[in-house]
């Protein structure tokens, strides 16, 4: 029964965000590209936390096993630090600053 707890302090998180979002009206009414900038921003965030594992074998097969696996750690490591700080600052939207995962050799693939 200790899932209780945690089921609890899931549910009262999400109530907690989703009470934070409805206290912005103001900026809703002046159109909804507010709600839908924190949202991307939000989602960028998540989607860049999961996916920062990924950068090593890009880095591996991009560059090869000696230098690739280094800079594949350089490129986890940021991804993941560009995830961790969009969503913490998921209230103030701005632009995406980082290219999907593996987005280089499948930009070189396209052009090719």
């Amino acid at each position: 029964m200790k899932s209780t707890p945690m089921l609890f302090r899931a549910v009262a998180l999400c109530s907690i965000f989703v009470l934070a979002l409805s206290m912005f009206p103001r900026a809703s009414e002046a159109g909804s590209d507010y709600r839908v900038g924190i949202s991307q921003k939000f989602g960028r965030g998540i989607l860049n936390l999961l996916s920062s594992p990924l950068e090593i074998p890009c880095g591996i097969r991009d560059e090869g096993l000696g230098t690739g696996f280094f800079k594949g750690i350089a490129f986890f490591l940021r991804r993941a630090l560009v995830g961790a700080t969009e969503l913490g600052t998921f209230m103030i939207p701005m632009e995406a600053t980082l290219p999907p995962v593996c987005a280089k050799k499948a930009e070189a693939a396209i052009q090719t």
